[in-house]
């Protein structure tokens, strides 16, 4: 025996204590002895086993090494265990900072890069972690200050008259080196059984242990083998292990076991006479299922116990407690972390709202807004009291965020709530708004809302933001001060106000297993006050501000976790390899050893590179795989059955390491093929002969190597004349999507489904694809010849027609067909365009009974006053209008670009053409202007004047014009063509900048309209206090009507000279002193009006490019209604005036004002300058004679958009809610689930 009063016995591998030792621990009369275990959850499996032999153990006789520690502790009467990580860490952290403003740390900290963060100190504390092992830490090159970092440990210790728990070992053993006397926990133990351990003791560890058994002898028991590799364990002296003469008298007398070879199979397995199987998996998905389907074939036959090894098994210990649940078999992790919790993480996301690049961002205020882990009070400032408007409170209102967001171009970023509180203090309603107070009070309580949260986040902000403060809040609607709440004074007081915001009653409904919200608040604040506790005593502030509170609550989340009763079913575990070490199992199940789950690579040590860990002693790149080979020859010894999954035939998987060695090993001992057996627990059945339920499989996995088990998750039998595909899985998905297959090939399912009038439904699609593969084409269609209008009946969609135009066919004469009005007519070789068919009639087929999916619903879907643009979705696809309009589903919020919104430009454009409008004396959305002349006549003739007026509205209403970023660079130029600093120079001196730009090529287009004098923008079109009601006909020419309100962009009336009025007053066309009571009407009835008018769209376009030029012309008279509705309803609100053109303003690189004129007025359009004139109808809508009246082109496409919107009214009316795929399904709501979208695409 050695001086040290150390000795050692080899023990076989796969058992962790030996029977000797546990027969001797029943025994009354046996020696005292302590038992060190290798892991609590062997220390609690021997108490058990004690237990059931009837024996009464002592609890503190069984340790694990850091029990051990925690006992010296006591026994040598150390200072108190500071064990609140938490608190300890900032402490620390302070004295850090103050040390690194020292240069206590030179290679870390200069004090130039600003303060020393928490960042640097959790660094440093994991390297000294790291390090806390070794006797001699602090002798290397490139030290980066871990010597210093202890002192300042000691520091905190003497401080706080406490002990941490990183230093608890080396004083440990400081206090056993320089005793004389025994500890008391130990001084009646006659010795110290240390089980087998996993390489290798650190020197601290081995120290203390070779320390003690200078009072208390220490036997340890060991696995034999090769050390280097990792067989042999952990050992504390290098001496060869007693044999029978010299084992040591206390220790309880048996016969010492001398290893005969170095074979992985030890004795224990022999006694077990284990039995492996190797399971050959293609997807490592499958081995949960798999291993389920083991457990439960188990169990049917045996109480025994099983143990379920998973490298990963605390990563997936969700994965593992709801999978077991399937069998009825309860298992959870002991504990989860408080940074796993849901509630944890979006409180994150909201303190972290004022901080970094996407500060104050759109997204980042929805995340906040619309949490369901962190639901907030409908009215999170009740004690706030608006001055003048009792009802307004501080909330936001997405669509006013949206807007104002794409607006003026508010990113999330630094200075991004000034932009914020800017542009809302300047919002207004639009002249477009039908209900201005209402969009009053949304802005103004969105205003408040946002900066209530500013003053509420006070801690938080960044320093760029600080300065918002001091401000007053004036309302943009009342003008009146509006009450801010009190700032918070700190971090902490920020979250007590947090806490006080929440939806408690809707928390406490929170029923997920997984989900503790009360629980995470609860111990969050905990955390906190133990700190601020700790920094009183410390003498320093307690107040964490900004981005150290954001840190010091992602600290407490990562180092905290929530402890919870570990309710299990007993006889099954699931376990690490380090976790079962010891253990004995009646089953082991390998089921997640893989390369990934089981991972043999080091951790990276900051500062620890190759060189020092040299330095050190300390460069062990194999030790986790030495421990690996460990764990692994005890598993395959401890259990009479092993069941292993093996991947290696995955593409990107395949065994760890050490299970990968032992894999070839077996395979070159030759004894590879006895692993093909079955385990002798599932039925025969199961795996062989015909019958379809067999859950497992015979492949080749190598050719003339034989087959091997596989999982059998699918397979194919033949029922009834029919192969059924069959799906096994413990899941309930799994029977539904099983249910979901037998539907589908027409096989009486096993079970029901919950809803059996819809699996009719699922054909929606195939029926569908197949009216697809028959409809009628144009490409079909001879020369001479038209797809005749009765073949709508049988369109899906509409992508199969011209009804998009293009120049082409725009010039392909349709009106000369025999039939009209037609779905296309091809002369030679081009087809002209397609009379609108819009909306396409549902399909109906009463032997399906499938009418509610093809489009019809019982409902009728009245909407009093109808828009283009909701007529025009109508047109699109009824059911997409439906469920947008009627059913409120709305798109999840699109975000900010970096660049500047194209809807936003658009917006801008039309803004800057109101402002030049209102120079005019244009009234934006107000009565129409009286006197009648253009542009280039009045104010704004001045190019000077009208150039200003551009410039005065931007410097007003566009906050993003002239910023430095680079995406305002290009949109300063691209508006204006100025620099930022040309900008910026005019706003501040008045600067003069030279008029170029997009802009103002807008505005020079303008002064070209000689012949066209502006009367109104925005018009709207009502007629009463809602709407107008416009005259229309049905499918069958008869009279109908619906009521329409919208705005027009512009009105321009028709300015004559005398000679131009004389021809059209001959022609009966004009009469100037007309006071007609009716408007003109679409029949074709002479009608001299008063006033000739035209009606302008105007529309931002990319561009265009030549070959695109007049195409957004084109799509609004032909595609869209807004001009046709608009022209008609500006004639019923003013008898005798008579609309004669339409057209779209292109607004783009260049601005084009495109006008299609009514050839009635043919004699005189080439003189006219209203735009670019073209004559693109009369090739497409007939000029009629009925009853020896003649009607006009324009006349009849007028009449003939009517139609179509009314079409569309009385579709909604019908409750016909048909989908009519095409290209806008990419931009639908319901694209994701509608079975005919073309986005989803599936069976269509």
């Amino acid at each position: 025996m050695s001086d040290s009063r150390i000795s050692s016995e080899f023990i076989p591998a796969g058992r962790g204590l030996p029977s000797w030792a546990l027969e001797a621990l029943c025994a009354k009369d046996s020696a005292t002895v302590m038992v060190i275990h290798p892991t609590e959850q062997h220390r609690k499996d021997t108490l058990e086993s004690l237990h059931q032999r009837g024996s009464s153990p002592n609890p503190q006789l069984h340790v694990t090494l850091n029990q051990l520690l925690r006992l010296l502790h006591v026994d040598f009467r150390l200072p108190v265990l500071l064990d609140d990580e938490a608190s300890s860490f900032m402490g620390i952290h302070k004295r850090c900072a103050v040390a690194a403003e020292q240069h206590k740390f030179p290679l870390l900290h200069t004090g130039a890069n600003g303060n020393w963060t928490m960042k640097k100190t959790q660094r440093l504390q994991h390297l000294h972690g790291h390090l806390s092992s070794l006797l001699n830490p602090f002798d290397w090159e490139n030290n980066p200050g871990i010597d210093a970092y202890e002192k300042i440990l000691r520091s905190f210790e003497r401080e706080h008259g406490g002990t941490l728990p990183v230093l608890l070992p080396r004083h440990v053993l400081g206090a056993l080196d320089g005793s004389d006397t025994v500890p008391f926990h130990f001084s009646h133990l006659d010795g110290i059984l240390l089980l087998d351990h996993a390489p290798d003791f650190t020197e601290l560890e081995r120290a203390i242990l070779i320390s003690l058994s200078r009072f208390i002898p220490v036997h340890q028991l060991i696995n034999p083998g090769s050390f280097r590799l990792g067989h042999h364990g952990a050992f504390l002296v290098d001496e060869y292990p007693c044999d029978q003469e010299s084992l040591p008298s206390w220790v309880p007398q048996h016969t010492v076991w001398t290893p005969s070879d170095d074979s992985w199979r030890s004795p224990i397995g022999f006694e077990h006479d284990t039995n492996f199987t190797r399971i050959a998996i293609d997807d490592r998905v499958q081995t949960v299922n798999a291993a389920l389907e083991f457990i439960d074939q188990y169990r049917r036959q045996s109480s025994g116990r099983v143990l379920i090894i998973d490298g990963a098994a605390r990563d997936r210990a969700h994965l593992w407690s709801q999978s077991l649940a399937t069998l009825g078999i309860q298992w959870n992790a002991a504990s989860d972390s408080l940074n796993g919790q849901p509630l944890f993480h979006a409180l994150l996301q909201a303190a972290r709202l004022s901080q970094g690049m996407s500060a104050w961002g759109l997204n980042a205020l929805y995340s906040m807004m619309d949490s369901t882990s962190l639901p907030l009070a409908e009215d999170m400032y009740p004690d706030l009291l608006h001055p003048t408007e009792e009802s307004w409170r501080p909330r936001p209102h997405q669509d006013v965020l949206q807007g104002m967001a794409q607006q003026f171009h508010v990113l999330g970023g630094p200075g991004a709530i000034s932009r914020w509180v800017g542009a809302l203090s300047r919002a207004k309603p639009s002249a477009t708004d039908r209900n201005p107070r209402e969009r009053e009070q949304a802005l103004e309580e969105t205003q408040w809302w946002i900066s209530c949260l500013l003053h509420s986040w006070k801690p938080l902000l960044m320093g760029e933001d600080i300065h918002m403060l001091k401000y007053d809040v004036f309302g943009c609607s009342s003008g009146a001060e509006l009450p801010l709440p009190p700032s918070p004074d700190n971090g902490t007081s920020w979250l007590i106000q947090f806490v006080k915001w929440l939806d408690f009653d809707e928390l406490s409904h929170r029923k997920a297993p997984f989900d503790r919200s009360l629980g995470t608040f609860h111990t969050l604040l905990e955390s906190i006050q133990r700190i601020q506790s700790t920094m009183k005593q410390e003498g320093v502030s307690s107040s964490f501000d900004g981005t150290e509170f954001i840190e010091l609550l992602t600290y407490i989340g990562q180092i905290t976790t929530l402890s919870s009763t570990h309710i299990k079913t007993s006889g099954i575990e699931v376990l690490t390899p380090k976790e079962a070490i010891g253990l004995e199992a009646d089953l082991i199940i390998l089921a997640g050893l893989d390369v990934d789950a089981w991972v043999m690579k080091s951790s990276v040590v900051p500062w620890l590179d190759a060189k020092a860990q040299l330095e050190l002693g300390m460069f062990q790149t194999d030790l986790l795989i030495r421990q690996g080979r460990h764990h692994i020859k005890h598993l395959l010894n401890a259990a009479p059955l092993v069941v292993m999954f093996d991947s290696t035939h995955e593409d990107g998987g395949g065994p760890s390491a050490p299970f990968g060695e032992w894999l070839a090993d077996v395979r070159r001992s030759g004894e590879w093929d006895a692993m093909r057996s079955p385990p002798p627990f599932i039925p025969t059945s199961t795996y062989q002969g015909e019958s379809p339920s067999r859950r497992w499989e015979w492949k080749s996995r190598e050719l003339g190597q034989g087959s091997w088990l596989c999982p059998r998750t699918s397979w194919v039998a033949d029922e009834d004349d029919k192969r059924r595909t069959i799906r096994h899985g413990p899941f309930p998905r799994d029977a539904r999507q099983q249910l979901g297959m037998d539907l589908k090939h027409s096989i009486q399912p096993r079970t029901t489904s919950n809803h059996s009038a819809a699996l009719i439904n699922s054909f929606e699609a195939s029926i569908q694809n197949d009216r697809k593969q028959r409809e009628p084409s144009l490409k079909a269609i001879e020369a001479g010849t038209s797809l005749s209008w009765e073949h709508r009946s049988h369109l899906l969609h509409i992508d199969t027609l011209n009804l998009r135009p293009t120049h082409s066919s725009s010039k392909a004469p349709g009106s000369t067909a025999a039939q009209w009005p037609h779905l296309g007519h091809r002369e030679e070789k081009v087809v002209s365009l397609s009379v609108d068919p819009r909306p396409l009639p549902a399909y109906s087929n009463e032997a399906l009974s499938m009418n509610h999916r093809f489009g019809m619903i019982d409902a009728s879907l009245n909407r009093g006053v109808w828009s283009p643009s909701r007529l025009e979705k109508w047109l699109q696809c009824p059911r997409g209008a439906w469920v947008t309009q009627f059913l409120h589903a709305q798109n999840e919020d699109e975000g900010i670009s970096e660049d500047v919104d194209f809807r936003i430009r658009g917006i801008l454009a039309h803004e800057v053409a109101g402002a030049l409008l209102t120079g005019h004396g244009v009234s934006v959305s107000g009565p129409d202007l009286e006197r009648i002349e253009p542009l280039h006549q009045g104010p704004m003739g001045d190019l000077a004047a009208g150039w200003d007026t551009i410039l005065a509205y931007l410097n007003e209403h566009v906050q993003w014009l002239g910023r430095h970023n680079a995406v305002s660079v290009h949109r300063t130029r691209d508006l204006i063509d100025a620099t930022p600093a040309q900008w910026n120079e005019y706003q501040e001196s008045g600067e003069p900048i030279s008029p170029r730009g997009r802009l103002f090529r807008m505005y020079e287009s303008d002064l070209t309209l000689e012949h066209a004098a502006p009367i109104a923008c925005e018009w709207k079109a009502l007629l009463g206090k809602k709407s107008v009601t416009i005259d229309a006909s049905d499918d069958n020419d008869q009279p109908s009507s619906f009521e329409m309100f919208g705005y027009a962009d512009r009105v321009d009336v028709v300015v004559l000279n005398e000679e131009q009025q004389r021809i059209l007053t001959e022609a009966g066309l004009l009469d100037v002193s007309s006071e007609a009571p009716k408007p003109a009407p679409l029949d074709g009835t002479p009608y001299a009006a008063k006033r000739l008018v035209i009606i302008r769209d105007l529309k931002t376009v990319r561009g265009p490019a030549i070959k695109k030029r007049g195409l957004r012309h084109l799509r609004c008279l032909f595609e869209e209604l807004q001009l046709a509705l608009y022209a008609r309803a500006w004639e019923i609100t003013h008898p005798g005036d008579r609309v004669i053109g339409v057209g779209a303003t292109e607004i783009g690189e260049l601005t084009t004002h495109y006008v299609e004129l009514d050839d009635d007025i043919a004699s005189i359009s080439e003189e006219l300058q209203v735009g670019v004139t073209t004559r693109h109808l009369p090739l497409h809508f007939p000029s009629v004679e009925a009853k020896g009246q003649y009607r006009s082109s324009f006349r009849t496409w007028m009449y003939e958009r009517l139609k179509t919107a009314q079409r569309g009214i009385s579709a909604a009316n019908d409750g016909q809610v048909n989908p009519t795929p095409g290209t806008h399904c990419n931009y639908c709501v319901v694209r994701q689930s509608c079975s005919v979208s073309s986005f989803s695409g599936g069976s269509y």
